[in-house]
């Protein structure tokens, strides 16, 4: 472990010699919905959308795109890329000769409210924002970034199980004690990249969401490093996944835990990624990765170039004993992903995504029709479309979405890609991906007037099998049942999901968002027959400065 290190330090110090001013691009930020856009109104594909990202990445980008060829709203998009590309305007800063400090200050009040308990929340994972946020980006020699993000949020737990709430901790147990929210280091430059902490991942264009990260659990801590030229990008990337297995994960009332299996700290998710784009016109990005459920770092995952899924490395470790039927199971397990983004024409784009855990062929079933084992595959495909008319920019998309019942489910909890969100004694147990056992079809279009006016709609069908009830539950079982379950599982809950929203900006330093969503569920809780009916309502004002 000390020569790993001493590798890392090496490599590290050697390479930031070539450095540059470097400022990430985080998930959710607004830019990267401009980037979006861009793409589709020039007919370039972007190489990634794995943020978080670095000027150069974009810079590169935007190299390649002739200004004067650009539609009124593409135009203000793409200056509001480049004016992003410099740390943004702070609040408070100091410098000197090789330092500089920023000090930006996020203030949101949101209030929000549905008029059916019985209801579950749209989307199924809402995301907290933060009451007060105080992002504090230092810059050393202008290649070197320190990010804190201090500020005050609710507790996951607390959030979202009433007909009403607000984003402002009322007591201790509601505060989100895990400060700060985002804290990392991150160093790049022309070629390079690499970031080091906590912080939250979303890869991909999608609108209902995304097959490999799909910032369910508010944050994650991990290690990336990317290599990158204006067609081809390498990333490794390890992420730490702590699992500690509350009886909540399980669906077997009575079943005591082994003490020796409760939890592992040593649980990592390692993976790498190549994105490559072909004749300017498709991206597409390949990326596999292994999760090992109790094993502290190891070299032969560090090798870039080496597959995972060949050093069957599931041998090599203790076995779970399945509490359903006795049987052996494994504490890592594999995945492997394709996304493809292709620009047909200017104007009109193609995107999706395959992401697989598990996938038995005919002849391994054959060898042994004892050992069946249910599929683990998830696959997504849509296509947008963006028009511009005076000052206004508009985007449509039609996106479909399908993920099997056993999706992100392994032999063990240690093997499959469950993260855990924990708060003393609250456990949140989120999948890495989109929600398994799932269909979704969405028509949506965004709208929007420079940075002042946004209008968003959409109108969703999803159906949702048995295994999405109850929250995330490892429930994986071998056999012909399981292998030929199909989605939706069970009793499916089938909703029909009509959303209308619209921001406003009046100031650079202010906003005020709302949203109004109708919802039709049908055998609603996985209940046959319990049909019903709800809306909900939130509404946003905001600072940034």
């Amino acid at each position: 472990m000390k020569k790993l290190f001493i590798l890392i330090i090496l490599f590290f110090v050697s390479i930031l010699i070539y450095g540059q001013l470097y400022d990430m691009i985080l998930t959710g930020d607004p830019v990267l919905q401009d980037l979006r856009f861009l793409t589709i109104e020039t007919g370039r594909p972007f190489l990634s959308f794995s943020p978080p990202l670095s000027q150069s990445e974009i810079k590169k980008y935007l190299d390649k795109i002739d200004e004067s060829l650009l539609s009124a709203p593409a135009l203000e998009a793409y200056n509001r890329i480049l004016n992003r590309l410099n740390p943004t305007a702070p609040f408070l800063s100091y410098s000197d000769e090789i330092f500089s400090a920023h000090l930006n200050v996020n203030l949101n009040l949101v209030g929000r409210i549905r008029f059916n308990e019985d209801v579950s929340w749209e989307p199924y994972n809402s995301k907290i924002e933060p009451f007060a946020a105080f992002p504090v980006r230092f810059f050393f020699s202008d290649f070197i970034q320190l990010y804190a993000e201090p500020g005050i949020s609710m507790r996951t737990g607390a959030y979202g199980n009433g007909s009403a709430d607000l984003n402002i901790p009322t007591g201790y147990y509601e505060y989100n004690s895990s400060m700060p929210l985002r804290v990392f280091a991150a160093a790049g430059g022309s070629f390079w990249n690499f970031q080091l902490g906590r912080d939250r991942l979303y890869w991909g264009t999608a609108n209902l969401g995304s097959l490999t990260f799909n910032d369910n659990s508010p944050y994650m801590e991990y290690a990336r490093l990317s290599l990158f030229s204006s067609s081809f990008k390498y990333s490794l990337l390890i992420n730490q996944m702590p699992l500690t297995l509350h009886d909540s994960l399980f669906n077997i009332p009575g079943w005591d835990l082994p003490e020796n299996l409760r939890n592992s700290q040593q649980r990592y998710l390692y993976l790498h990624r190549f994105d490559f784009t072909l004749f300017d016109r498709v991206n597409i990005g390949l990326m596999e990765g292994v999760i090992v459920g109790n094993s502290s770092i190891e070299l032969r995952y560090l090798n870039p170039l080496m597959i995972f899924h060949s050093f069957f490395s599931w041998e090599n470790y203790d076995k779970w004993k399945s509490p359903y039927d006795g049987s052996d199971g494994f504490i890592n397990g594999s995945i492997i992903s394709l996304e493809l983004n292709w620009n047909i024409i200017k104007n009109l784009a193609f995107y999706g995504q395959i992401v697989i855990n598990d996938f038995a062929t005919s002849s391994e079933m054959e060898e042994d029709p004892s050992d069946w084992r249910p599929n683990g595959v998830g696959y997504l495909a849509g296509i947008t479309y963006s028009h511009s008319f005076k000052d206004w920019g508009a985007v449509f998309y039609l996106e479909f979405l399908y993920t099997d019942p056993y999706l992100y489910m392994l032999s063990s909890p240690f093997a499959s890609f469950i993260q855990l969100d924990l708060h003393e004694n609250d456990y949140n147990y989120y999948l890495l991906g989109f929600s398994r056992d799932t269909i979704g079809l969405t028509l949506g279009a965004h709208i929007f007037n420079n940075d002042t006016l946004n209008f968003t709609g959409s109108l969703s069908w999803i159906s949702r099998g048995s295994h999405n009830k109850d929250g995330v539950k490892w429930d994986w079982q071998k056999g012909e049942e399981a292998f030929n379950e199909t989605t939706p599982s069970g009793i499916a809950e089938n909703k029909f999901i009509l959303s209308i929203g619209g921001t406003w900006k009046p100031y650079p330093w202010l906003l005020f968002k709302t949203n109004i969503t109708g919802i039709l569920s049908f055998n609603n809780n996985h209940v046959q027959g319990n049909n019903t009916q709800s809306a909900q309502v939130s509404v946003t004002a905001g600072f940034r400065y």
